[in-house]
């Protein structure tokens, strides 16, 4: 008897861990006309009553391939609530993915692509990793934040968005397609410089920089100084995708009235550029304004030589420029001018309109019904060896990714 009573617990256990898994299809369309690569796919995982269990692993096969993804927790709660993965799907292709869902908890998902830090200087310089940091508008933490702000990477580039009234977004560049930031920090040494690791490429002063995204006060960029509280949090990261936000409570518009803001920025591996996603709490009448910086325009003429400044602002919402200076002017004597083509695009839909000045490529845009504004900001830098090297070739390359990020993969999922 004590035997088939440990057989049928073991039956039951079995049961059990059968029914802690769920499976459905998921569909992903490319009706462009185009091949995607790395195309990113996001799906919202079912209620907690639908699936009958907690997830905390996930499979993606495609074809009884396996496919690298991850599981997110995208609104804080320690629960997962999206799968993602990332599909190459040819020209008005198809494809189907089998997604299965499993209470047990699984922690390996491959190799890294993608790189995410938000971290506090200390007395021992361990810096240690935080998920959020948060302050009111009158504290200075610029120094108190190692990289400055929240930074993030993909194999292609890397991009910082400071902790301080500028939020303006830096640039980090690579010589090689790989992860670097966890070795250089954004700060290369002169060591790390001659093993050919990539370095911070921009020096942005007064300008917009690349894709920074700015309030707007009588006919120029101005920067978030009248907030109540300002903040940084790494929403999500995994192998593939990287989620970090950046927002600002209490912001005091020029006729008084105060508003929430919150912006995403989001990385994907395979990727060079950034998809931003601004959201207010409110309907906002008000004007802001991104766009890019003449690079090397105010740049002397030893640092310019053979990078010329070059740029264009189109109605259609692309911006770019191509130009060289010194990223960081201390330090001349260890590092080269930096080339680097920098670009933005803002669909039509939020423009407003356009301005040139001495110093930036400018749109000014407005919000939609839904109190959104939504664009993309990419980069490159000279130095990369499977990259763009002059101003022709990044200037070539503009029309393609604006077509690209306009047509998104469409995803369905069957029960």
């Amino acid at each position: 008897m004590k035997t088939i009573g440990v057989i049928l617990w073991m039956q039951l256990c079995w049961v059990v861990a059968v029914a802690q898994t769920k499976t459905f299809m998921v569909t992903v369309t490319n009706d462009w006309t185009a091949d995607k690569v790395d195309e990113p796919v996001a799906v919202k995982l079912p209620p907690l009553k639908k699936v009958g269990f907690e997830v905390k692993g996930v499979k993606v096969t495609c074809e009884g391939r396996e496919v690298a993804c991850q599981l997110d927790d995208m609104d804080g709660n320690l629960k997962a609530d999206e799968v993602f993965f990332l599909a190459d799907v040819k020209a008005k292709e198809t494809k189907t993915y089998k997604v299965e869902l499993s209470a047990t908890e699984r922690t390996e998902y491959g190799k890294p692509r993608v790189y995410t830090a938000l971290q506090i200087r200390d007395k021992q310089d361990k810096h240690p990793d935080v998920l959020k940091v948060e302050a009111s508008g009158k504290s200075f933490l610029f120094n108190d934040i190692y990289m400055h702000g929240v930074t993030i990477e993909s194999e292609l580039t890397g991009y910082r968005i400071y902790f301080d009234h500028r939020q303006n977004i830096d640039l980090y560049g690579k010589k090689f397609q790989r992860i670097e930031l966890p070795e250089t920090q954004f700060y290369t040494s002169e060591e790390q410089l001659k093993q050919g690791y990539g370095v911070d490429v921009l020096w942005a002063g007064n300008a917009i920089g690349c894709g920074s995204f700015k309030d707007w006060k009588d006919g120029n960029p101005e920067n978030w100084t009248d907030v109540a509280v300002r903040g940084q949090r790494v929403v999500t990261t995994g192998a593939l995708r990287t989620v970090v936000e950046v927002y600002d409570l209490g912001v005091k518009a020029a006729d008084g009235t105060t508003y929430d803001m919150h912006q995403y920025y989001s990385l994907y591996a395979g990727h060079r550029d950034l998809k931003v996603d601004v959201l207010f709490g409110q309907p906002l009448e008000k004007l802001f304004c991104t766009g890019v910086q003449k690079v090397g325009a105010t740049a002397d003429a030893e640092t310019r030589k053979g990078h010329q400044s070059e740029g264009f602002l189109q109605k259609d919402g692309i911006a770019a420029s191509w130009g060289c200076d010194y990223p960081d002017m201390g330090k001349k004597q260890v590092w080269a001018p930096e080339a680097v083509g920098l670009a933005v695009y803002v669909p039509t839909e939020y423009i407003v309109g356009q301005q040139e000045d001495e110093l930036n490529y400018l749109y000014t845009v407005k919000s939609d019904k839904k109190n959104e504004i939504h664009y993309f900001v990419s980069f490159c830098a000279d130095k990369e060896e499977q990259g763009f090297h002059s101003a022709k070739e990044w200037f070539a390359s503009m029309d393609g990714w604006k077509e690209r990020v306009s047509h998104p993969v469409k995803v369905g999922v069957m029960k």
